[in-house]
């Protein structure tokens, strides 16, 4: 848990895992000397509203709005506000915004070309996003697809899904409700010119950004590769087998244990292809490694969001909240897995989210092998391990890939890729966790 003590990180947990936000904030209030620069943010009953990115679905059901938490308000506490709410009343700004994960902004785009045929859950959520206190971001599609800027194939399509973003941030709203239009209110020169300077911003990006990008999403498709050859090579072992499995896997190849991901990698083993994320996941289908590339890139928007609670927009916001919209099905399900009870973090370092629930019961129902658990992998001397094993880990992260695709094409029966890892299809947080157990993150190269 980054380099905070370990009296502080004790303090830290208490106030995120407290039961009421009263009890948050007594806590903060009493530990204050230990809690300098730091920040939560509480799913609550009551508190603050976050603007529109809350959970959130259209008629047909089949369009939500996913937020990092179960509630639709969030509890905050800081020095300042702490402070501003024991003389009365705390009065701060929250930024927030909607990210159009990538299939979203590919679904939408058709319908920016002059149809005039909305499906009803679309036109609702045509009429959301046009609302001017409504914001979205075509980060993720941006982010998956940002290598492939250099070819000049790949360049044009991609100029099209971000000038139909553009089209999205610009929709004309009196025409939308009056004739069920969609145009923007900008000329086509103007979108024109406004896709070609989000072009420039991301070609203008660092190598050490792109790098650090490809060694994130590399991570999370050595997860899941790894999820898909213990479910594929052996799927009758028990669940608790497989999952002891993967958990050594994390601890002694990446170096980190992932609470999230780990609680996906529960319920595919206990559900395989039935969980709508791993539907096309099996043995012999062709594809397979492109399936879970794609799948890594999912994974990643959900950390992105994590990552994105720590961001600092503007000197009004003290706090900014991200959410998802999607409209695939898969990914819903494994994000209603996982909502938070609450994260905190230093402004610009990485987050400390915490499980809305017990995170050991999210693993292991019986309490040998919730002990078995903290023994194996969450004592002083394995989280000791893990951090000093941590950069080496990444250094050898080509290779750990490397030899998990061969495993899983021999399980699968199916052909090795025969290359590195590319980027296919954002920006991830980088925090790898479990709640009450932060490991270290991996961190930015350069």
């Amino acid at each position: 848990m980054h380099d905070t003590d370990f009296e502080t990180q004790s303090v830290i947990a208490r106030i995120c895992n407290s039961d009421s936000p009263e009890e948050a904030f007594i806590l903060f209030s009493h530990f204050e000397p230990l809690l300098n620069g730091w920040k939560f943010v509480l799913g609550s009953e009551i508190g603050s509203r976050p603007g529109f990115a809350i959970n959130r679905t259209f008629a047909s059901g089949s369009v939500v709005v996913r937020s990092l938490f179960r509630t639709s308000k969030i509890f905050v506490l800081d020095q300042r506000t702490v402070r501003d709410m024991a003389n009365g009343r705390a009065t701060f700004g929250i930024d927030y915004s909607i990210s159009l994960e990538t299939q979203a902004l590919s679904y939408l785009a058709p319908y920016l070309d002059g149809r005039t045929s909305l499906p009803a859950g679309v036109a609702e959520m045509f009429s959301f996003i046009a609302r001017d206190d409504v914001y979205v971001d075509p980060l993720p599609y941006q982010y998956e697809n940002i290598e492939r800027l250099s070819s000049p194939y790949d360049a044009e399509k991609i100029f099209e899904k971000l000038k139909a973003y553009e089209v999205l941030r610009t929709l004309d709203v009196d025409r939308l409700r009056r004739r069920g239009e969609i145009r923007s209110t900008l000329s086509d020169m103007e979108l024109v010119k406004a896709t070609q300077e989000n072009i420039g911003r991301l070609l203008n990006g660092n190598d050490s950004f792109v790098r650090a990008l490809k060694l994130r999403h590399s991570f999370f498709y050595a997860l899941l590769l790894k999820m898909a050859d213990i479910q594929i090579t052996n799927a009758r072992r028990t669940v608790n087998d497989k999952l002891f499995d993967f958990l050594y896997f994390c601890d002694t190849e990446l170096a980190a244990m992932c609470a999230r991901e780990s609680v996906i990698a529960r319920r595919y083993f206990e559900q395989g292809q039935k969980l709508s994320f791993f539907g096309k996941i099996q043995k012999g289908r062709s594809g397979l490694f492109e399936q879970l590339k794609n799948m890594a890139w999912d994974l990643m928007h959900v950390r992105h969001l994590e990552h994105a609670l720590t961001i600092s927009t503007t000197p009004e916001a003290r706090y900014f909240i991200p959410a998802l919209l999607t409209f695939d099905r898969g990914l819903i399900e494994i994000m209603d897995l996982y909502p938070l009870k609450a994260c905190a973090f230093l402004a610009g370092g990485p987050p400390i989210p915490f499980y809305d629930g017990d995170p050991l019961a999210a693993l292991f129902d019986d309490p040998m092998h919730q002990d078995q658990l903290k023994s194996q992998f969450y004592s002083r001397a394995a989280i000791s391990s893990r951090s000093s094993n941590l950069s080496n880990a990444r250094a050898r992260m080509a290779a750990t890939v490397a030899a998990l695709e061969d495993r899983l094409a021999n399980s699968a029966a199916i052909a090795t890729p025969g290359q590195s890892v590319t980027i296919q299809r954002a920006w991830p947080s980088g925090t790898i966790d479990f709640a009450g157990g932060t490991e270290p993150p991996i961190q930015d190269e350069g």
